[in-house]
């Protein structure tokens, strides 16, 4: 079985049933997926597919607040996802969200690595361009360790910075990692395999701190896009000879336990 940890859906535009997408999916082997998008989207899409996608709440962090923190989580999100910041995710004026987000005992999401054009929500603009490099892994590392309560998963793995975000996930224990969207997926499996088992010799101290997450964009009830993920993650786990422990732990285990499912 799946959780995937990230997904995106537009609920104004999603076409077909709710219900028959889910028992789809189900079907496939995925139990729950993860939505990652602002609030009132969140809630819509809660009132849509019930439990199956419980919800993470996108914030403009630049100008959010503590009590936007504690408002979504409130609301019911799992946590909160930080992404297009207008300074490195390390500045200190982020700290307060993350000191609340810490105290009221959720997780955090950062997007780290390349950002492709956002929605209007980013506050992304000509005048106010977003940084890449103020969203690298490293920067992550600096706010697990003022924050090691606060429990981390870093989206996309710090692409192009994968041996950046490999470092700070297997190092750091309330960091954790996935490989979805953007062009991991066209990576060789054996770039990976070295990653995970090098020299062909199994780090099982980096392969436990890796998440299931696909960045799929979900618009009809009778399409599945999170299946060539499911087949990439496979072929990283027979590349390296995962167990069936550790692929359950991956797949579904780390994030299940991160986000209380």
């Amino acid at each position: 079985m799946y959780i995937d940890n990230h997904v995106h859906c537009e609920p104004d535009e999603f076409r077909g049933e709710p219900k028959a997408f889910v028992e789809g999916c189900r079907e496939r082997g995925v139990e729950r997926m993860l939505v990652v998008e602002p609030l009132a989207s969140c809630l819509k899409l809660s009132k849509m597919f019930g439990d199956f996608m419980p919800s993470i709440a996108v914030i403009r962090m630049d100008t959010a607040s503590p009590q936007d923190i504690a408002d979504c989580i409130d609301a019911g999100c799992l946590g909160i996802k930080f992404i297009a910041s207008q300074h490195p995710y390390a500045d200190e004026r982020y700290w307060r969200l993350y000191a609340k987000l810490a105290e009221l005992g959720k997780p955090a999401v950062f997007h780290t690595g390349y950002l492709a054009p956002l929605y209007d929500w980013s506050g992304e603009s000509p005048e106010h361009p977003v940084w890449t490099e103020h969203m690298r892994p490293m920067q992550v590392e600096v706010v697990a360790r003022r924050f090691p309560e606060l429990e981390i998963v870093m989206a996309h793995y710090g692409n192009p910075w994968f041996e950046e975000g490999w470092k700070v996930s297997w190092s750091k224990e309330n960091v954790y990692a996935d490989l979805c969207g953007g062009t991991a997926i066209h990576r060789s499996i054996r770039f990976w395999a070295d990653l995970f088992a090098p020299d062909g010799e199994l780090f099982e101290d980096a392969i436990v701190k890796l998440c299931f997450g696909s960045d799929a964009h979900l618009r009809a009830a009778d399409q599945f896009p999170v299946e060539e993920y499911i087949r990439f993650y496979g072929r990283i786990y027979d590349a390296i000879g995962l167990s069936p422990a550790l692929r359950e732990l991956v797949n579904r285990g780390n994030t299940a336990r991160i986000f209380g499912l």
